[in-house]
């Protein structure tokens, strides 16, 4: 397929509040963030030809043609995403192919999901309850083994990951709809939460919600007309390296992650490199998610990370802004519409429309988008137009 680069933009963005129970329904919440989305574009809803919608952990069912039909849309073109974690990623990528492609003008890309500790849905996960789960993998246990593994190689320690939590807790502080927005946090308290699976602390681990977030893509010779600060989607790479925990390559080879690939794929098709990047959006379901996404994308070395986060300021006022809205450990996570947090955050950082957070002058922005257990990850490059 031809190069997306530049030919595609993010012209509107909308979302809800993150509640812990939001007394909505999955509907509900997403039509809330797709009509904000929309009325942002400055566009009504027989503009949009295509959706594209993230299949909920919390209910098994699938949104893509029923959200359609609640909202009134007719589509030429849609798809349910379903690849976990990195499911709001890959539905921004493949938005943009398909507008590069022809198939749609307009494409509306929301996710949404109840608090799926409340709301599980009951879809079975194929190969994991066979595989994994005798052995008792799970999230927690799994993002575990790769902190103890990293901290055994390198020397990472508590305090180097309770940091990413800090950092992010203070962005969160200037951000509206954050649930723990006003909850400030320091290194102490991080360490002195309660352990959920050594060595992961409870506040180093993302807390499930209820929310939704949308966007609208339009082709890029569309995006000035629609919108006064659109942002381009300049770079996209994918990477799916395992599914099984106990099949990944992260245990033999120094604990490098899928993202190394995609994120070399994104950089390569947008033309740039680390030193372009003004504000990043990491995956942020643990903290060693984050700390990881910096080494593999090359922002440092293999191994550094520790030292990397504990030298720089991650908040939107330090020189390496991260999750500048507080991500899903501060802001929360409405199940695999999670990483749709971060990216979202980058959207707003590069049209100017941050607030508080705002971070001056910002061009280039990359996010990331992990799903599973470090099993399949999405990279954008994002540009202010």
């Amino acid at each position: 397929m031809n190069s997306v680069r530049g030919k595609a933009a993010i012209t509107g963005i909308g979302e809800t509040t993150f509640q812990k129970n939001s007394g909505k329904n999955i509907f509900q919440l997403a039509s809330e963030a797709s009509v904000k989305a929309i009325k942002d574009a400055g566009l009504s809803l027989s503009d949009i030809d295509g959706i594209l919608t993230l299949s909920p952990l919390s209910e098994n069912c699938r949104l893509n043609l029923p959200l359609a039909e609640f909202l009134g849309i007719r589509p030429t073109y849609s798809n349910e995403i379903s690849v976990y974690g990195a499911s709001g990623g890959y539905a921004l990528k493949q938005a943009a192919e398909a507008i590069t492609a022809g198939a749609a003008k307009n494409i509306l890309v929301v996710g949404a999901d109840l608090n799926f500790l409340h709301h599980r849905s009951s879809e079975s996960f194929p190969f994991i309850a066979e595989y994994d789960r005798p052995f008792g993998a799970n999230p927690n246990s799994a993002y575990a083994l790769v902190s103890n593994l990293h901290s055994h190689l390198y020397g990472t320690t508590t305090e180097q990951r309770a940091k990413i939590a800090v950092d992010q807790r203070y962005n969160s502080s200037f951000y509206e709809n954050a649930m723990f927005g006003k909850k400030k946090m320091t290194i102490e308290d991080v360490i002195q939460s309660p352990v959920i699976c050594s060595p992961l602390h409870l506040f180093e681990i993302v807390s499930p919600c209820d929310g939704a977030l949308a966007f609208v893509v339009s082709c890029a010779e569309d995006a000035y007309s629609i919108s006064k600060t659109p942002v381009f989607i300049d770079g996209v790479g994918f990477y799916n390296g395992h599914l099984l925990i106990s099949q990944s390559e992260i245990f033999r080879n120094g604990v490098v992650t899928p993202i190394k690939k995609s994120s070399e794929d994104a950089f390569r098709m947008a033309g740039i490199t680390t030193k372009d990047v003004d504000v990043c959006g990491f995956y942020d379901c643990y903290t060693i998610a984050v700390l990881l996404t910096i080494e593999d994308m090359g922002f440092c070395k293999k191994g550094e990370g520790g030292r990397f986060v504990q030298e720089h300021d991650l908040t939107f006022k330090g020189d390496f802004p991260v999750n500048t809205s507080g991500g899903q450990l501060s802001a929360g996570q409405p199940g695999d519409a999670g990483g749709m947090v971060n990216v979202i955050e980058v959207v707003k950082q590069l049209m100017g429309r941050a607030e508080q957070r705002q971070i001056k002058e910002a061009e280039i922005g990359v996010v990331n988008t992990n799903g599973g257990y470090f099993s399949t990850e999405c990279t954008l490059v994002l540009r202010r137009g």
